[in-house]
């Protein structure tokens, strides 16, 4: 819990070199983080696929990823303030709920978040993907497991407004639900997932799905912006 101006400026160092904040490993579920500034790169990373965790009422500076949700369930990410992004040969994103060991990722909710700013292309960048405000994502690469199901997880009330100084190497998407097999003819792993009211505004793609599939199975519908989504209404708010 922050008292006053608390600033987590250093933490453990990746594998990538990059700095982290705080990485969640076995035994930390149940984790509470609230009222702190994030000026590292890599802000919060769940490093041990831990469960029930809150990060709420935290300010992230020019992350290269904010919130980081790798295998945990039941997590509440709620009243953030993101405030520009960065990449580095990936990266570039706000919150990520995702999978890459093969299990379940599911009731996890992401509301009344503010990511804003610029995505800060970095000068040796090779690009050939976009940053992203909020993501939910299922790994299949380089081997990986991805997931059995991302599913019945929330994300509603944010906004999201995002432009990045140099689109043509990495432009930047609001919302982005991503199996990175890109395959249609496969059983959807991301599915019944409630992505609704949202203001998209101000950023110029806005909702991003791979394969197109997925919005037949998860309810996307009034966000705010021109891409509204168009599916179910999203109950279970």
């Amino acid at each position: 819990m922050g008292d006053g101006e608390t600033i987590i400026n250093y933490g453990p160092v990746h594998g990538s070199g990059l700095v982290q904040g705080f990485r969640l490993m076995a035994g930390s579920g149940g984790s509470v983080l609230r009222h702190l500034t994030f000026t590292v790169d890599l802000a919060i990373m769940n490093g041990a696929s831990v469960d029930y965790v809150e990060v709420s009422h935290c300010t992230f500076l020019d992350s290269v990823q904010a919130v980081s949700n790798w295998g945990g369930s039941h997590w509440t990410i709620t009243h953030n303030e993101i405030t520009d992004l960065r990449t580095r040969n990936g990266g570039g994103i706000g919150i990520l709920v995702a999978d890459r060991f093969g299990g379940e990722v599911h009731g996890n909710l992401v509301a009344h978040n503010t990511i804003t700013g610029t995505l800060h292309v970095w000068s040796g960048d090779g690009g050939g993907y976009c940053g992203t405000g909020i993501v939910l994502y299922a790994d299949f690469r380089w081997g990986s497991a991805g997931a059995m199901g991302i599913y019945d997880n929330t994300v509603k009330h944010n906004k999201v407004s995002l432009a990045s100084d140099n689109p043509s190497v990495v432009d930047v998407v609001d919302i982005e639900l991503t199996d990175t097999r890109d395959d249609p003819g496969v059983d959807p792993v991301i599915y019944g997932n409630y992505i609704g009211f949202n203001d998209l505004r101000g950023t110029e793609a806005q909702i991003a799905l791979t394969p197109d599939n997925l919005a037949e199975v998860n309810y996307i519908s009034r966000n705010l912006g021109s891409n509204r989504g168009h599916g179910l209404h999203p109950r279970g708010y």
